[in-house]
């Protein structure tokens, strides 16, 4: 007589050691992270490449970048559920997930460039309610709030969806509207500064918002194809259709209106203003901005999802996906940067520099950045905690499951197969 055993799961240690693999290199970049802010905080802000001209730098582009990420997350999330585009939904935890990491690592972006983390006390202790900081402050509280109230709901909605349907309706009207005033502000940031004229124009929060959208969905289609490739789900066809067809249409979108924007000021030919764009423009000396932006970060993309021959290349809505996003980054750089690389007066010695060098004049009439290794060091090491909250929510919640993400005949199927065996 035959006997059987039962056939008893082995994990595979070949699937586990990548994995913590990828734990430890995360720890080392956290460390490293880690390592640089402690070394900041001994030398103060002197220790990063910011001067009295160029005050803000590495530390809010990125904020400004990670908070489009997480508006355009939760944007692309809620959609899925007001405009019942049922090709999204299996993505709804994923993208909630990744907003709820991405406004993390974005609040705490501010805390290296206030330079001391207990200034943040100020912010509660003396608000300046004329100020848009205090306004961004707040709606990125409630963000993060919300956005784990929601994948709270949404991961109850998964075992018991019955209870939990309203919920999930009422959070995704709710979470529309809150996605997009998140972006609003961090625009109205820059767009309320009269002085600025480079920022000061009524395009920053729409343009904030469609590249919000834009990064969002190619973060999570990055993240969707991650976890098809190592977590063993699968996107369907019309899955990743949908998210093409939401990058070519906010791509185009953004491209429009920086281009909108760009006209306008060679148009007028305001001294201030063309003075700026020079800078970004073929020949200026940020000009590789415009190039990113433009060719690696608009055209480039646009061909590997629209050029029949090249979008069916293997990997191309990824490859697509990555050069959005470093699109989106690089305005982020030319926005913030270049803000403040013209100074407001031009008038001799220029303007205090903040630090003194024997070699060179302490005053500038055109700022200069460059990021140190301590910036460097400080962003990689958020950027792998970002990492590392997504690994392991991704892991520990099962925000896709083979069944939602990959078509519901194939699991009945097995099923099916498995029970007649």
């Amino acid at each position: 007589m035959a006997t059987t055993t039962a056939a008893i799961p082995v994990r595979s240690t070949r699937t586990y050691r990548p994995i913590w693999g990828w734990y430890a290199a995360l720890v080392v970049l956290m460390a490293w992270g880690l390592a640089a802010w402690i070394y900041e905080l001994h030398f103060g802000l002197s220790a990063t490449g910011m001067r009295d001209v160029v005050s803000w730098g590495m530390y809010i582009f990125t904020f400004a970048f990670f908070i489009g990420l997480s508006a355009g997350g939760l944007i692309m999330a809620s959609s899925a559920e007001v405009f019942g585009i049922k090709a999204l939904k299996p993505l709804s935890r994923l993208g909630v997930l990744s907003a709820a990491a991405c406004v993390t690592v974005a609040a705490l972006m501010i805390i290296p460039d206030l330079g001391q983390p207990f200034r943040v006390i100020n912010i509660f202790i003396h608000p300046n309610w004329s100020s848009p900081l205090i306004w961004d402050i707040l709606i990125i509280t409630v963000y993060f709030v919300f956005s784990v109230v929601d994948l709270y709901v949404l991961q109850r909605h998964a075992t018991e969806p019955s209870r939990w349907r309203k919920g999930i309706r009422v959070l995704a009207f709710v979470g529309l509207p809150t996605a997009v005033l998140l972006h609003s502000i961090t625009a109205w940031i820059f767009g309320l500064q009269i002085a600025r004229s480079w920022w000061n124009t009524s395009l920053m929060a729409p343009l904030f918002v469609v590249s919000a959208v834009l990064s969002g969905t190619a973060l999570v289609t990055l993240l969707a194809l991650c976890a098809e490739r190592w977590g063993k789900v699968e996107l369907s066809e019309d899955t990743r259709r949908w998210l093409r067809g939401f990058i070519i249409v906010s791509l185009f979108v953004d491209l429009f209106f920086v281009g909108a924007d760009y006209i306008t000021v060679l148009w007028g030919n305001v001294p201030a203003d063309r003075s700026a764009l020079n800078l970004v423009m073929p020949g200026g000396p940020w000009a590789w901005l415009f190039w990113v932006e433009w060719i690696a970060g608009g055209v480039i993309p646009l061909a590997f999802l629209l050029v029949p021959r090249l979008k069916k290349m293997p990997g191309a809505l990824g490859l697509a996906s990555v050069l959005v996003i470093i699109g989106v980054y690089a305005f982020r750089i030319e926005l913030v940067v270049i803000g403040f690389v013209n100074p407001l007066t031009q008038y001799p010695p220029g303007n205090a520099v903040g630090t003194y060098n024997a070699q060179t004049t302490s005053f500038q009439f055109i700022g200069r950045y460059h990021p140190t290794w301590v910036e460097y060091g400080i962003i990689v090491g958020l950027v792998a905690l970002f990492a590392a909250i997504v690994t392991i929510g991704y892991r520990s919640l099962h925000v896709m499951e083979p069944s939602t993400a990959g078509g519901q005949h194939r699991v009945r199927a097995a099923v099916e197969g498995k029970a007649s065996s």
